[in-house]
């Protein structure tokens, strides 16, 4: 029985040692959009492991097909079970779901409903930097996006192709992008990852959607972009301006 503790103890050891360099390795190609080595992480986070070691565990993080090597780079880029397996290990306190974004219920007399939707593209536009979309269902159902631009800026869509895919998403399959988002409409973030979101024009992007439903009122609020996305600050966002948006909807209900 002994025996069995310290095989499971090493067990653990290597679960943790890895989901440790994986968050890492995402972290840090995030950021830096480029494949990361084993050397770039040494250097950048100081860790306590050796070099070889941590050579290793990209080795077994790429063979369980979390990571893939791009044979002209010692480096590594995370895949689709990369980053799902990422974001599973955000933790509650991690997540900011009160970030002031400028508008308050003194507001309420000044604005219209399309004022607020406006003002919540512009602010999930600006504090995410991605492209924003609010979907609204009630009467007649209307789909709004801004933030193209945020798009363009990403090294991941210079292909030209890529862009036509998710104007063509935006542009003319709009009822089914409405579709999505209305269906995945809940209290808490969901995050779809690649194919996960169901439409193959936008399948090698992410998009993260949250809203809320209030009588015959739908809201689905959308952050849009590259895999290479900053997940916790884009849920963080989303879950701000759901707040907001739900505070000052029942002025317009």
């Amino acid at each position: 029985m002994l025996k069995v503790g310290k095989d499971m103890s090493k067990y653990v050891d290597t679960r943790e040692r890895e989901e440790e360099i994986l968050d890492l390795v995402v972290d840090s190609y995030i950021n830096e959009s480029k494949p990361i080595s084993s050397s770039y992480l040494c250097k950048k986070y100081s860790l306590k492991y050796s070099p070889a070691t941590v050579r290793n565990v990209l080795l077994s993080l790429e063979q369980q097909g979390f990571l893939s090597h791009i044979h002209t780079s010692s480096g590594r880029v995370p895949t689709k079970s990369g980053f799902k397996r990422y974001v599973g290990h955000f933790k509650e306190e991690d997540i900011v779901k009160d970030n002031p974004l400028g508008f308050t219920r003194d507001d309420s007399s000044n604005i219209t409903f399309n004022d607020l939707i406006e003002f919540s593209l512009d602010a999930l536009n600006k504090f995410s930097g991605y492209t924003s979309l609010i979907a609204v269902s009630g009467k007649g159902e209307k789909l709004f996006y801004k933030g193209m631009r945020f798009i363009l800026e990403q090294p991941e869509f210079e292909d030209i192709q890529r862009l036509r895919n998710i104007f063509t998403a935006l542009e003319v399959r709009m009822d089914e992008l409405q579709n999505i988002l209305f269906n995945s409409i809940d209290e808490k973030v969901q995050i779809l990852i690649g194919d996960d979101i169901g439409f193959t024009e936008i399948s090698d992007c992410s998009l993260l959607v949250s809203g809320l439903r209030e009588e015959s009122l739908g809201i689905a609020l959308a952050l849009l972009g590259p895999m290479r996305m900053n997940y916790l600050k884009a849920v963080s966002c989303l879950y701000s301006v759901k707040n907001q948006v739900q505070e000052m909807l029942e002025f317009f209900v």
